[in-house]
């Protein structure tokens, strides 16, 4: 027995509503997605859709670490008089995987030459080779000295910032190489303004400097010094807007300045000191929440 039911259209249906046309989504000779993309979720489920099995992709650059310096000891060992356990490989370590990349341990190579040319020369077969230590001007600093067996060929030694000036750049074998200071926070700083954007020239990218974003300074920073400065800080959302706020401690040799640091802020050597509630310009290291890249 079948029960009769009337229903009632409350609007006109229109033609083509509800309705999957084909070709709506791919369309013969669009492309999918440019060079230079990141492949994503997003981007795969795009590129499944199509019924692309393989695309060309940038390899995931291959990063040789050399820890340098007679003071290191490695993590897990007790510190003898003079000395301080390598952090700054654990930093890099984390960095270069957080940006996809593969770190390659090559050690601590103690201040003399042989012991440095012998991890230099393996550091070469990677894509890239970062040092940290030894490239100041100290009776122990051999890094450059030592690269040149190998055929360096120096771009720049030294910049204007701080933390950092004594950051080396140059090829040897082919290979780029990045020597950084010893300093934990001049690392991380140079690792971000320098090493960051050849990694991502590297494996792909179309834009490899870091995003900025305009914040209001939430503390007054003193000005007067000849090179530019780079601050750690955090961000802090207030009301729709984010404040700068600079880490307590932005000592080139404290991993404090560096912990939970989402930006740093340079400002320009020759400046005088800026006011608290200022719109500045921040380089962008994680992004904050409710934000992307």
């Amino acid at each position: 027995m079948f029960t009769t039911r009337t229903y009632e259209l409350l609007k006109n249906p229109k033609q083509g509503n509800h309705v999957r046309r084909r070709g709506e989504e791919l369309t013969r000779g669009e492309p999918l997605l440019t060079a230079g993309t990141p492949i994503h979720s997003g981007e795969l489920s795009l590129l499944a859709a199509a019924g692309i099995e393989r695309v060309r992709v940038y390899p995931a650059p291959q990063v040789a670490v050399l820890s340098t310096g007679d003071e290191l000891v490695e993590l897990g060992d007790v510190p003898g008089p003079g000395q301080i356990v390598n952090s700054n490989f654990h930093l890099l370590s984390a960095r270069l995987r957080e940006e996809g990349c593969t770190a390659i341990p090559l050690g601590i190579a103690r201040d003399t030459a042989d012991d440095l040319s012998v991890k230099i020369e393996a550091g070469l077969q990677a894509d890239l080779l970062i040092s940290t230590g030894g490239v100041s001007v100290g009776d122990r600093d051999h890094v450059q000295e030592t690269l040149g067996r190998h055929g360096f060929e120096l771009g720049f030694w030294k910049a204007a910032i701080k933390p950092g000036k004594p950051v080396l750049f140059g090829t040897a074998c082919g290979t780029p190489v990045f020597g950084l200071p010893g300093n934990p926070a001049a690392s991380a700083a140079t690792f971000e303004l320098f090493v960051r954007p050849a990694l991502r020239l590297l494996a792909g990218h179309r834009d490899p400097l870091p995003p900025r974003m305009k914040v209001t300074l939430a503390e007054e920073i003193t000005g007067g010094e000849k090179r530019q400065r780079v601050i750690w800080g955090v961000l802090e959302d207030q009301d729709g807007r984010y404040l700068f706020v600079p880490s307590p401690r932005q000592g080139s040799g404290q991993n404090r300045s560096i912990q939970g640091a989402q930006a740093l802020l340079p400002v320009d050597g020759g400046r005088e000191g800026i006011s608290a509630g200022t719109e500045v310009e921040v380089l962008l290291l994680r992004m904050p929440p409710g934000r992307s890249m």
